[in-house]
């Protein structure tokens, strides 16, 4: 790779929370290999504020999907105004039909992707095609194969999120608010997942936040948003002791600095395992019928729980599991989360 040219560099994640976190570990190795480089990125609407704080991002384009449904004139006036970037190097991490299509009408002369049956992709759209099968490796791994193509040595394969100074000193005040003074410990559960199948039952999670507090006398926060507002309800009723309940009253840009004062946080297959393991709190993620392997959190903390079964991964959409709702997740079991839990609460300050 050039390195004096490749000064202008656009990264394309246009997918869901969790997966434009994984970026980051590919713009840390850019961006430490071509210290002059500005790196822009073009994400999805609703994902960007993961983002927001990083210094290592010069720009970041949040693309509007129903805005680009509704406004004919919206993807296009987005197109000028990213060529006018005068990018060098465009990167798909996407591998979808939008995103490889913003990447080629982006003008830059080096156009990256991976491969794929799509002829377009391969021929046209990208000027340089990378082997990586998805399936087979880490999302972090597969991003960073990009930086392997390029030469670009690597150093960190962690996600990371910055938090800055007045976001933390806003949580301080909002868990002051509940009792909560900036020395004390707590937990924070998030029962919450983008699908049915990929939760844990919610009994489950109000007996285990219920041993948390009688065992080791912390607090527990539930957190989540608008829509896991009902299901965080139904938990803190099946509770014997009481929680915190900050479900849809913390924003996605505010979530980090609530994660990273944690003891640890406790979830789903969802965005909070990635941010806690991003602002290095440790994450006990428990995962069902997804493929585990690439979407654990890696750091030496963390802890992932998984259900094993030869069907994985699937991608049921409805209740239809010829096994029953909840098969998958209902096989983690109470005792293995307590024993994990066990581990970081029992000896906090070596976390």
């Amino acid at each position: 790779m050039q390195k004096t040219r490749s000064s202008h560099i656009l990264i394309t994640k246009m997918r869901y929370i969790g997966d434009t976190i994984l970026i980051t570990p590919l713009i840390k190795a850019i961006k430490e290999e071509i210290p002059h480089a500005r790196i822009d990125v073009l994400v999805n609407k609703g994902t960007e504020e993961m983002l927001i704080y990083h210094h290592l991002i010069d720009k970041i384009w949040a693309f509007d999907r129903l805005k680009s449904k509704k406004k004919i004139c919206y993807a296009p006036q987005l197109i000028i105004k990213m060529r006018q970037r005068k990018y060098n190097m465009a990167i798909d991490l996407t591998s979808n039909d939008r995103s490889s299509f913003f990447n080629f009408v982006t003008g830059a002369p080096v156009r990256i992707g991976f491969t794929s049956n799509n002829f377009l992709r391969n021929k046209l759209f990208y000027t340089q095609v990378i082997n990586s099968n998805l399936d087979s490796i880490h999302t972090v791994d597969h991003h960073l194969k990009i930086a392997e193509f390029l030469n670009i040595s690597i150093e960190d394969r962690h996600p990371f999120i910055e938090v800055p100074l007045e976001k933390k000193s806003e949580m301080d005040k909002i868990l002051e608010s509940y009792g909560l003074g900036k020395e004390d410990p707590f937990v924070v559960i998030h029962p919450g997942a983008r699908y049915w199948y990929k939760s844990w039952p919610i009994e489950n999670f109000a007996r285990l936040a219920d041993e948390i507090i009688r065992v080791f006398g912390i607090r527990v926060i539930f957190s989540g948003g608008i829509h896991d507002r009902e299901c965080v309800k139904n938990i803190i009723k099946k509770m014997g002791e009481n929680a915190i309940d900050l479900s849809g009253q913390i924003s996605l840009v505010d979530l980090p600095a609530l994660v990273k004062r944690a003891i640890c946080l406790i979830g789903n297959d969802s965005s909070p395992i990635h941010i806690a393991t991003a602002v290095k709190t440790p994450a006990i993620a428990l995962f069902g019928p997804s493929f585990w392997e690439a979407w654990q959190p890696r750091r030496d903390h963390d802890q992932t729980l998984a259900a094993e079964f030869p069907c994985r991964p699937c991608g049921r959409n409805s209740q239809d599991c010829t096994m029953g709702d909840n098969y998958c997740m209902s096989s983690i079991k109470f005792e293995e989360v307590f024993d994990a839990v066990k581990k970081i609460c029992s000896f906090p300050e070596n976390f």
